[in-house]
């Protein structure tokens, strides 16, 4: 099994996954001889996966052989179109013009720091139109300057220019490093891998892997069909939020001792400081898990000096004085598939993520 692992990652080939039975063959009839093993898959390289991001492979109902047939789908029959909401991309701190644009609306905007940082992910939203159509068009342009370079005839001149364009087109590759890099979530580029098609691959593998092709009522009844699988979960979470009759833990709390000496004690409850802000946050991953305002941890780092004053007295005025949280108290529920087959909630990690503020 070792060495055909090592035969797929030598061809690039990649698990397509699949919705199911686990297993696609099955032999004995007695419960003491009975095996089942997952023997037959699909697998396909990042091009093809790139033409068939919606691809789904299905272990059918077998009655006539050992093996269950497999049913690939490469699209959907019903899509249901998903809301554009604002997402930073850390390659936009490459670009020349970005810390310039970021300077330029936060002095225009209005308002508290909640309506300016909205006014500001308005502002940055259309700078980023502009300014990846103009990349997609460098990266053509450079590309092809390239390879008329390298086609003449070597001279000073010539090798200077070669080398001008090279660095120029690394430079645009590494900001498509960076943005993979950041969808991947993970950390080898920094280590020393710098292949876009591994984090490309990686990052269309999970978006395949946390699709929910099927969900279960309480009832049993299975459905594919997406309104009724959001109805599905609507009812799931309100059922799991709805808030309950409180019971009485005095009885409880009565056998619990005191751990926390005075000193302690005035250590917890002293008043928050503005260096604790800038502590807590260079401690937090940098591009991990943005908050539901789409603005993770490197963008507040990197551009602290622009408003870290007032984002730090806005935090110190939440935490001291115990102002009104309701704007800042939004969730993502995440759900994460702890494995393939998917019919109830209960085969589901749930991760909450908050704003960035709230964390």
């Amino acid at each position: 099994m070792e060495a055909f692992r090592n035969a797929l990652e030598d061809c690039q080939l990649v698990d397509v996954g699949y919705t199911g039975n686990w297993f696609t063959w099955e032999r004995g009839n007695l419960p003491e001889t009975n095996i089942r093993e997952r023997l037959d898959r699909g697998v396909a390289n990042v091009h093809w996966m790139s033409m068939f991001p919606e691809t789904n492979i299905q272990h059918l109902v077998h009655s006539t052989s050992d093996h269950c047939p497999l049913l690939i789908t490469t699209t959907k029959e019903e899509k249901r179109k998903r809301w554009e909401t604002f997402r930073f991309k850390a390659w936009w701190l490459m670009e020349e013009t970005f810390e310039t644009e970021v300077q330029s609306i936060w002095e225009s905007a209005s308002g508290d720091l909640i309506q300016k940082l909205e006014y500001l992910k308005s502002g940055l939203g259309k700078w980023a139109s502009r300014i990846g159509r103009l990349r997609n068009w460098k990266k053509k342009y450079l590309t092809s300057k390239l390879a008329a370079v390298m086609e003449a005839e070597r001279t000073d001149d010539n090798l200077a220019e070669l080398i001008d364009t090279k660095l120029q087109l690394n430079f645009e590759i590494d900001k498509d490093e960076s943005y993979w890099e950041q969808r991947a979530r993970v950390n080898w580029l920094r280590l020393g891998d710098r292949n876009t098609a591994f984090f490309y691959s990686v990052t269309t593998q999970k978006r395949r892997q946390n699709c929910i092709h099927k969900l279960q009522d309480p009832d049993g009844r299975s459905t594919d069909v997406q309104q009724e699988m959001a109805e599905i979960a609507k009812n799931y979470f309100q059922s799991l939020f709805k808030a309950k009759e409180r019971g009485h833990f005095e009885h409880i709390l009565t056998g619990v001792n005191r751990c926390i000496s005075e000193e302690d004690n005035r250590c917890l409850v002293r008043p928050f400081i503005k260096e604790e802000i800038w502590e807590a946050l260079t401690s937090m991953g940098a591009t991990k898990a943005p908050g539901e305002d789409g603005l993770p941890t490197i963008f507040f780092q990197k551009l602290w000096h622009i408003f870290g004053n007032e984002v730090s007295s806005f935090c110190i005025q939440q935490l001291n004085r115990g102002m009104e949280v309701t704007r800042l108290n939004t969730t993502h529920i995440v759900l994460i598939p702890k494995k393939y087959i998917q019919p109830t909630f209960h085969t589901f990690d749930q991760s909450v993520y908050a704003m960035s503020f709230t964390k």
